[in-house]
């Protein structure tokens, strides 16, 4: 997916939130401005143990990703934000109070859910409308096959 996107600080800036029992910021908006670096620095991910915070992730990240400080743009910009948010289990915290207020700070959820995800729970995080909002893919590598997806929704707007 970041091969399809302007990755610059004048252009698409990406932030990750790794998330499972605990949830970890690996990197913030204004950290990496070049895709080889960004594609670095996610390769070095590790998975976190099990468990699936989903709710405290996305508290996590509109807390600490979607941040002025951490390289959000000013509101005055109407610089969409947008969060995609991949689970392949059902959230063992509330999500939909979270997310509700993560769509009241003005950003967009896309919700993908992998393998044994629960899809109610997807559209309870997921932006509307639903149908573009929410994808089921069944392993992890097929998310690939989203990136056109995602990149004429983000790049449409």
């Amino acid at each position: 997916m970041i091969d399809t996107l302007d990755i610059g600080e004048r252009a698409t800036r990406v932030a990750v939130v790794n998330y499972a029992s605990t949830v970890k910021t690996e990197f913030v908006l204004k950290t990496y401005f070049n895709k080889p670096e960004m594609k670095k620095a996610i390769s070095l991910i590790k998975p976190l143990s099990t468990g699936t915070m989903t709710g405290l992730a996305i508290q996590t990240a509109l807390d600490e990703a979607f941040t002025e400080e951490s390289g959000a743009r000013h509101i005055s910009f109407n610089i969409p934000k947008v969060a995609i948010i991949v689970t392949d289990g059902r959230p063992q915290d509330r999500v939909q109070d979270v997310a509700a207020k993560a769509q009241a700070a003005g950003i967009e959820i896309y919700a993908v859910g992998v393998d044994r995800a629960d899809i109610q729970s997807l559209k309870l995080m997921a932006s509307d409308p639903l149908d573009d909002h929410v994808f089921y893919v069944e392993t992890y590598g097929v998310i690939e096959k989203l990136t056109l997806k995602f990149k004429e929704s983000f790049c449409g707007k």
